[in-house]
This record gives C-alpha cells, structure tokens and sequence, in this order.
C-alpha cells in the first residue's frame, strides 16, 4: 500500500482548516496522513489542528520556520514526510477533498511522477463564475508560465498536485521555494530532468468556505520574479542534471 501525506498550507485558516481535514478523512483513503504547515497564524489555526486531532497520528500540525511563504511552507513539510506520495491542497476549501482520490489514483500508473488538478481539462471548471480581471489574471499567468517555462500544462497554477517521493527527491535540490507559487516550480523541474511524466485530471474550484483571499499585488510581484529566476537559471540547471 503506497503511504500518502497530504500537506495543508495555513495562514489564518482557523475557520476552515477543521472542515478541511474532516473532507479529506471522510474520502477513507487507504495510507494517509495530514500535515498542517502552518505560516505563523494569529487566529489559531494549529491550536484547532490540535483540538480536532485529539491526539490522531494522522494529523500533525507543524509551525514552519523562516523564512515565511506558502512555498516555503510546502516545501519543509514535504521534506519532513517519508511517504511514497506527496501532496499539496488548499486549506480553505477551494480544492475539493473528493478531487484528491482522482489524483491518487493516477498513481496506480507506475510512470507517472506527477499529478496535476486542473481547471481547464475537459469536466474541469469553477463552481463559482470570476470576475473578468480575475480571470484575465488567471489566463495570463498561465500564459506565461507555458511561453517562458515550457510547462506542459493546462493548468500550471491551480496549486493542487502531487507528486512521487522519489521524482520530488530528483529536484529537491534545485528548488528555489519563495513565494506562491511552488507547484510550477516543481513542475519546471521535473520537465526539465525528462523524468517522471507529469499528468492532469479535472478539478472542480470551489469557493473559499470562509476568510479572505490571499491573492494580493505582492503575489502577483512574487510570481514575475519567480519566472525571471527560473528563465536565469534554466541553463544551469539543466545541466546539473545530467
């Protein structure tokens, strides 16, 4: 049986990071764990992580060290579980607990090294309708990311993925986490080592239960720079690879 560790990014998610973790239990998927990385949250968020596990191995909340960022958050609770698949949803709802056994399952194909939830495969989609300049945001980040980075995905900015243990391992050391955005980061990575093939399954978005978004003008900076580095850098590390 292959042993799964879901990691939930938190920043202030004491409202629905409860909810979330019942989702995700309730799909009765065979070998998981939850971690809770959490960003220095003020409300709360660990001491309800800590509340609702009662003491379930299972479910561990963990504050992060410095530097602080939802990349940075992913990327130490990944590097501190030693199970054969890791994964990264959303705490706030937003990524549905009944799209991860479809990303799990992809699994069962032993050349698959990653799996990404996308929104734009076919039965994809949002449960609730965007504005025209999120959604422009939105297209055009992708854009980017497929022009400059050559990442063979529809979706390279849903930040609902997985990926095995041993192909995480291949890029951990070329890994550059700040920021948001560090699921087209790995992604990036993995395309550039010719390794594990990176596949998409449809995801629905639903909408954040409760809380505010975190998008903000400083995201949006965080991710050009994160282009900019990866274009700088792509040399390098490709041939590092080798």
């Amino acid at each position: 049986m292959q042993r799964i560790t879901v990691v939930l990014p938190t920043y202030n998610e004491a409202e629905n990071i409860v909810n979330t973790i019942r989702d995700i239990l309730e799909q009765d998927i065979p070998g998981l764990d939850i971690i809770v990385a959490d960003d220095a949250s003020q409300d709360g968020t660990l001491q309800k992580v800590s509340e609702y596990s009662g003491g379930n191995e299972r479910i561990r909340g963990y504050a992060h060290p410095p530097p602080r960022g939802l990349s940075p958050s992913v990327v130490d609770a990944f590097d501190l579980s030693d199970s054969d698949i890791l994964c990264c949803m959303d705490a706030d709802g937003q990524h549905r607990a009944e799209d991860l056994r479809k990303i799990v399952e992809k699994f069962n194909d032993g050349t698959v090294g990653m799996v990404v939830g996308s929104r734009y495969t076919k039965n994809g989609g949002f449960a609730e309708q965007w504005n025209f300049f999120r959604r422009l945001a939105s297209r055009t980040a992708t854009l980017m990311a497929q022009i400059f980075l050559k990442v063979p995905l529809k979706d390279p900015m849903s930040g609902f993925f997985a990926i095995r243990r041993s192909e995480y391992q291949k890029v951990r050391p070329f890994l550059d986490p700040a920021g948001f955005k560090i699921m087209l980061e790995i992604a990036w990575l993995l395309n550039l080592s010719n390794s594990g093939k990176i596949t998409e399954v449809p995801i629905i978005f639903a909408m954040r239960r409760r809380g505010e978004s975190k998008l903000s003008g400083k995201v949006i900076r965080e991710y050009l720079k994160m282009l900019l580095a990866c274009m700088l850098k792509k040399r390098a590390v490709k041939q590092a690879m080798r």
